[in-house]
């Protein structure tokens, strides 16, 4: 009925059917469900909702409208906050209670308004950039709600603040976002094109980025032809480093991806999980039976959920409801899986105890690589402790009601060709097998990730760790020498030929500074020599100088960069000054 009273026939994606009618009999309750969820129907039926109100479209329309103004009730967050602002501003109250008609608060003029005020603040992020000797690039694409990838650029680098007498204050390390960008080529070439057109749009040069960011996608992080290989080609040493807490539980969820056995588990960990919440009685059975230790998880591929999930499942074990499930109770019942849960939660503890680190807001690479370094040593540790890890799972199993031992499968046959001089030795004692098929190749398969993953760190770590301070301290004068002098190689066009004199210099002049912070940062180093003994800059110049869309999309980034940027813009946003203030703002781009 409503589509067809007030089914607008002129539109592009009407459908004749549901106005002149149809006879596709068979098909009819298909095609009604996939009518009622179309942009027509719902359009229609709002027409015909306001018609049987004895509504005027007219009369709605002006309603809706009305809503929008100031002084109305849900007029909506902006209008909102420039009401409560006028409160305590008296030149913007007498603009907003005036007579006059024009208040400068329309759609259009709040667009502009942020569009101007987020500009400004895009360009004092952009001068600290070009001021900055160096830079680092951290790039994400997310889908927005209407399904439009939307790349966010973050900029990182260094500032130095000054007093009046231009004498440094403070080094201070910023993260600055610079706006959504609507992308519409996903592959590596597509980004690349946007992502070095966004910068070179801002006035920024590649040549001075240091560092990329990226998640691990293939289209990231290619070593052939992903983003981070073709920014590297513009600039060698903008080194590609994944974030290093996430790219860790990568590490994981490649070894549970990669043995059958483990993926079951996990399979059976989830399955577990889906039939006690599928269920309020159930899982209120579960919560008042055991209320001591952690409730059952969801898993999630890539984050430290899955070291909860493992961690819950040996408080949440035993409980009646699994006779309901004799399947998943089955798969359970063996001590195959419960030597899986002992294994499970020893290498996921080994990794989130260093996750948890990295995720520290003071951590620098350096310290990061030490952490990663511990993971490599922990892993090939645990390599060895499969005995003990058996004894756990033994005395685990006891508790449970399982029997400690593994079931004796019959093997499998495997034909024999007929130039084979050797029968197949395929492992037959069941413990044997799941030591070498399970539990070796998951310990080895994270352990070669954690090196894989994270080569651009280790990298990183390797060039400037001796700039560290307790290296500074420990380091002999030849060791010195080479690791600087391969740095101002590597960096020949930052570094002059002299710095590693310079470095041994520095050592040698401000030893007693150094041991003060002996268990400090690079940033520690840094601060020490700019802030507190600045004046040694002068005569050690360790670095040379560097040569110096639609308005909805520019709203999306303006309010996002206002948003993340709040600092910067103060209360900028909303306090517009004097009525010519306001038409000056328009002016101004």
């Amino acid at each position: 009925m409503p589509c067809w009273l007030f089914g607008e026939r002129r539109s592009a994606c009407h459908n004749s059917a549901w106005t002149t009618g149809i006879n596709d009999w068979q098909g009819l309750s298909r095609k009604i469900k996939e009518h009622e969820h179309t942009r027509s129907h719902m359009a229609a039926c709002v027409v015909y909702d306001t018609w049987q109100g004895h509504q005027s479209i007219d009369e709605q329309i002006s309603a809706e409208y009305k809503k929008k103004k100031l002084g109305e009730i849900n007029n909506g967050n902006f209008l909102s906050v420039i009401e409560l602002l006028g409160r305590y501003d008296p030149i913007l109250q007498r603009l907003i209670s005036s007579e006059s008609k024009t208040k400068y608060l329309s759609p259009q003029i709040q667009n502009e308004i942020i569009s101007i005020m987020a500009q400004k603040v895009q360009n004092k992020i952009v001068k600290e950039v070009h001021d900055a000797e160096f830079y680092s690039v951290i790039i994400d694409t997310t889908q927005d709600i209407s399904k439009v990838d939307q790349l966010s650029q973050v900029l990182r680098y260094v500032t130095i603040s000054k007093d009046e007498n231009d004498t440094p204050l403070e080094v201070k390390i910023h993260e600055s976002f610079t706006g959504f960008h609507a992308v519409h080529d996903q592959s590596a070439s597509g980004l690349e094109k946007d992502i070095v057109g966004l910068l070179e749009k801002k006035g920024i040069s590649v040549n001075k980025c240091r560092g990329q960011g990226y998640d691990g996608a293939a289209t990231m992080s290619g070593v052939y032809s992903g983003l981070q290989k073709r920014i590297s080609d513009r600039e060698s040493n903008a080194i590609y480093i994944h974030c290093a807490s996430h790219n860790l539980n990568l590490v994981l969820n490649d070894a549970c991806q990669n043995v059958t056995k483990v993926k079951e588990f996990y399979d059976s960990v989830q399955k577990l999980y889906v039939f006690f919440s599928g269920s309020i009685k159930r899982w209120e059975l579960l919560e008042t039976e055991f209320k001591a230790g952690p409730t059952l998880k969801r898993l999630c591929p890539t984050h430290h959920t899955r070291h909860d999930a493992v961690r819950s499942l040996c408080f949440r074990f035993k409980d009646e409801e699994c006779a309901e499930a004799e399947g998943l109770k089955h798969s359970m019942e063996n001590f195959e899986f419960v030597l899986q849960t002992v294994i499970q939660g020893k290498l996921l503890e080994t990794v989130n105890v260093v996750s948890q680190s990295l995720q520290k807001q003071n951590v620098d690479i350096l310290q990061a690589s030490e952490y990663l370094a511990g993971v490599s040593q922990s892993l090939a540790a645990l390599r060895g402790e499969f005995q003990s890890l058996k004894e756990s799972a033994q005395d685990l199993a006891q508790s449970w009601g399982i029997s400690p031992t593994f079931l004796q499968k019959r093997a499998r046959r495997t034909k024999r060709h007929f130039d084979e001089l050797c029968e197949d030795e395929r492992l037959l004692d069941p413990e044997e097998h799941f030591k070498v098929s399970v539990f070796y190749q998951t310990v080895d398969i994270a352990i070669t990730q954690v090196t894989r993953r994270f080569s651009g760190m280790q990298e990183v770590a390797r060039r400037f760790g001796f700039l560290c301070p307790r290296e500074l301290l420990s380091k002999s004068d030849n060791d010195m020498y080479q690791s600087a002098s391969a740095l101002a190689e590597q960096y020949s066009d930052d570094l002059s030929a002299d710095f590693p004199d310079q470095v041994l210099a520095l050592r040698q002049a401000l030893e007693f500074a150094i041991r003060e912070i002996k268990n400090g940062s690079i940033y520690d180093l840094a601060n020490t020599l700019i802030i507190k003994h600045n004046s040694i800059l002068s005569s050690l110049k360790l670095i040379k100088t560097y040569l110096r869309s639609s308005m909805s999309q520019e709203r999306l980034s303006g309010l996002a960069i206002l948003s993340i940027e709040n600092k910067r813009g103060g209360l900028m946003c909303f306090r517009y000054g004097t009525e010519q203030d306001i038409l000056q703002l328009r002016k101004i781009k």
